[in-house]
């Protein structure tokens, strides 16, 4: 199952909020070697919508998409300390 960038950019903005969406961007630039200004200096949602779409292949988009559902619906905090 893929997923687009636009997806995670969905699933985000219904169930995470603006210091989550930033810290999943500054998570997501960690584990790909970037710098996370890279990502543009806008909302945080708009910055998390350049990185997946940007950053992140297909396999790495979907695994994303997939292991943030199971953290939510696990109640747990969508980025890990």
């Amino acid at each position: 199952m893929g997923a687009s960038a636009e997806d995670i950019v969905v699933f985000c903005r219904l169930n995470l909020g603006e210091g989550d969406a930033e810290r999943l961007v500054g998570w997501i630039a960690w584990r790909t070697g970037r710098n996370q200004a890279m990502a543009g200096a806008g909302p945080a949602i708009e910055r998390l919508e350049h990185a997946v779409a940007n950053w992140l292949d297909d396999e790495r988009r979907a695994r994303l998409l997939a292991w943030l559902r199971r953290r939510i619906a696990d109640g747990r905090a969508p980025v890990p300390d």
